[in-house]
């Protein structure tokens, strides 16, 4: 037995001052004296004269001083916050209260939260711990922490619209040494596990779901809500994919769209069939297109989704004269491409040329001229090493035979960065003239995608879902209030939560639930949980009280029996 809130010997003291201070009070009677006063004037001083109690030697009714110091004694240690033994052998157990889209619907979240309070009271605190399971795993209540905080801190959560992190939790307890040797792992909510996640636990480690909620009702929604440049090929043109998913008796025929705020014609949505949806050639001018469905249903937050298009702009480009021909080959075969002279953004050029020298440039120079095939001059605050990754993919360099090229030249081929005022790239000269990096697919490609680098147009990513990660060279990042944005040591960022995502030129989308969340799909199934044990939702220190209560009781009975005093 261990208490909250008084050390053992603080609760033994107490409970031998209370013995002592009721023995105390155990010895005084009451002192009848006579005083013959002359006027009842004198009666107030003669009373004060005379005291009512004294102290006797003479200790009498034992059995009310001991139910008198068992009901402070109870008292006294349901003030000290007696917990369940801390057995360090008994299972360790981790209470994940689900706050993901799973329990967003009707009173599921309501139920999870009631549930884990009532198991919580009956587990000792240093053998348990809560963890939040929305779009990031947090750790509500740590081993030891009075339970009273839970309540501080659940006060401004909600279901988040956000796929449940249930199984990256599960997954890190699969980590070697990382799972103590008996772990009770319990899901407070909907949350489903995956089989495969479920396998991989270590041997000692159990898994329960606290609540057998029922099937929930019919559900359907907007899952995917994306853009691809246009399959008749015009470049300021755009298709538009919709996709709705549901439950097995859900509809999708409601859903409307609208074009800034204007609502489109039913001639314009393409329905392919399986839920999916098209509208095809939309202009590329950066106007917002919103999906809503109108029927209510389960889950209202897969019900509407917002995409702002992306716009696409002819870049005129400026070219030097004692160019390679395939360089102006490639900018015509562009169409988002121009050649100009007049009120140009990229200029073409080679090193040392005087024209155009306000202009960001792909200049290209001897290879005497420079030790590295390709130089990069980035502007911006961004670190070197995030600099380098996202440039070197936003310019297609990943794509180049690096090693073809090398063997030809008898040299490395290799990337050099460095910040400057004005971006900039410059090329061996002799990648043209003599190694016939001209004639390889990646070309036309990388003066493409170099043109549009230097003239600061950002790439736009089609699509975005809670759960999934961020391509390595897109623009967008999440919102202010957000964490964090890409990982700078390269590794995918997730998009934990639907919801607003912007761009670096403030573009806006909406990142969608998946079909695992829209489906209401249970996952594996798992046994019912005894997290609370046989104290669960009452707790040691209400057995106190109602103990209390009880002696309370029999005490009146046996004075109205006239069996004490």
């Amino acid at each position: 037995m261990s208490f909250a809130n008084l050390p053992l010997l603080g609760v033994l003291a107490g409970i031998a001052g209370i013995a002592a201070l009721l023995f105390l009070l155990q010895l005084l009677r009451i002192r009848h004296v006579e005083v013959a006063v002359p006027t009842t004037l004198f009666w107030r001083e003669a009373a004060r004269e005379a005291p009512v109690r004294v102290l006797r030697g003479v200790f009498r009714h034992p059995l009310a001083y001991l139910l008198v110091l068992a009901i402070c004694t109870l008292l006294w240690l349901a003030f000290a916050g007696p917990e369940a033994h801390d057995d360090r052998t008994s299972a360790y157990r981790v209470l994940f209260l689900d706050g993901s889209a799973h329990t967003a619907g009707g009173d599921d979240f309501e139920q999870a939260v009631d549930k884990l309070k009532a198991d919580l009271a009956g587990l000792p605190e240093g053998r348990r711990e809560v963890i939040w399971g929305g779009a990031r795993n947090i750790k509500l209540l740590k081993a030891g922490e009075d339970r009273l905080l839970l309540d501080r801190r659940l006060a401004s959560l909600a279901p988040e619209a956000a796929p449940s992190a249930l199984n990256e939790q599960l997954r890190l307890l699969s980590l070697p040494g990382v799972a103590p040797a008996s772990l009770e792992f319990v899901i407070y909510g909907r949350a489903p596990a995956e089989l495969a996640v479920v396998e991989r636990l270590p041997t000692g480690t159990g898994l329960s779901r606290a609540i057998d909620y029922p099937d929930g009702g019919s559900n359907h929604g907007i899952t995917a809500l994306g853009v691809n440049p246009a399959a008749s090929g015009r470049w300021d043109r755009l298709d538009l994919l919709i996709r709705v998913a549901g439950t097995p008796d859900a509809v999708g025929d409601d859903m409307t769209v609208e074009i800034a705020g204007a609502p489109l014609g039913d001639d314009r949505l393409e329905r392919l069939g399986d839920g999916v949806a098209m509208v095809r050639d939309l202009a590329a001018d950066g106007r917002e297109v919103e999906v809503r469905l109108e029927a209510s249903d389960e889950l209202a937050l897969d019900n509407v989704a917002r995409l702002t298009l992306p716009t696409r702009r002819v870049l005129r480009v400026a070219l030097a004269d004692e160019l390679d021909p395939a360089i102006r080959h490639a900018i015509e075969a562009d169409p988002g491409l121009t050649i100009t002279d007049e009120d140009a953004s990229v200029a073409i050029r080679v090193r040392g040329a005087e024209a155009f020298s306000d202009l960001p440039a792909l200049e290209f120079a001897p290879a005497a001229d420079q030790t590295t095939a390709f130089e990069i001059d980035y502007t911006g605050n961004d670190s070197a090493e995030l600099a380098l990754r996202t440039s070197v993919a936003a310019l297609g360099l990943d794509q180049i035979d690096a090693a073809g090229l090398a063997a030809e030249a008898q040299r490395p081929v290799g990337v050099q960065l460095r910040h400057a005022e004005l971006p900039g790239i410059s090329v061996w000269d002799e990648l043209l003239a003599h190694y016939n990096f001209t004639g390889s697919r990646s070309f036309p490609l990388f003066v493409s995608r170099a043109v549009r680098w230097l003239a600061g147009e950002p790439a736009w990513h089609p699509y975005l879902a809670a759960g999934k990660p961020l391509p390595r060279a897109t623009v967008w990042s999440l919102a202010a209030d957000a964490e964090a944005s890409l990982d700078a040591l390269g590794a995918d960022h997730l998009l934990g939560a639907a919801g607003t995502v912007s761009s670096s030129r403030g573009d806006q989308a909406v990142a969608l639930l998946s079909d695992t969340v829209t489906e209401r799909r249970s996952g594996t199934p798992l046994l019912a949980s005894q997290a609370g044990g046989d104290f669960a939702g009452t707790g040691i220190v209400t057995w106190l009280i109602l103990a209390a209560l009880l002696l309370l009781g029999a005490e009146w009975y046996l004075y109205q029996r006239g069996l004490m005093p």
